[in-house]
């Protein structure tokens, strides 16, 4: 019984991972596009279950592993806790999405100024 229900998870997973990664080939690149338009392509209901890293790992495989080598992928920070989920997903977070766990840096920074603007996105491993 429970290999059942374990190969029925893993079914319902590949499958909406293909569909996932199905629909970004299908756009194009989705990449250049959430890029350029700063607007996530559409996905069905049962995608936004997906994590975003496991489309993002195929459809934009270099964030992807900026993100996985940081400190931020090796302490286990998800995407949505930046970006938001997909309901209200910023392609370009608010730096105050920083504060919640970087407080002290957030509020000695400048006024206005964002995160990313010494510290390369994903990566934060340096002062740009």
């Amino acid at each position: 019984m429970k290999r059942k229900i374990i190969l029925s998870i893993l079914l319902t997973a590949s499958v909406a991972l293909a569909g996932c990664v199905a629909q970004q080939n299908a756009s194009s690149s989705a990449g250049d596009i959430g890029q350029q338009s700063g607007i996530h392509p559409e996905l069905t209901e049962q995608e936004q279950y997906i994590a975003c890293s496991d489309c993002h790992k195929t459809v934009t495989p270099e964030i992807y592993e900026e993100w996985y080598q940081s400190g931020h992928g090796i302490g286990m920070v998800k995407c949505y806790q930046c970006h938001g989920t997909y309901e209200d997903l910023q392609v370009v977070p608010e730096s105050s999405n920083c504060a919640v766990c970087h407080s002290g840096e957030f509020h000695r920074s400048p006024a206005g100024s964002q995160c990313w603007t010494c510290h390369p996105a994903h990566t934060f491993v340096m002062h740009k």
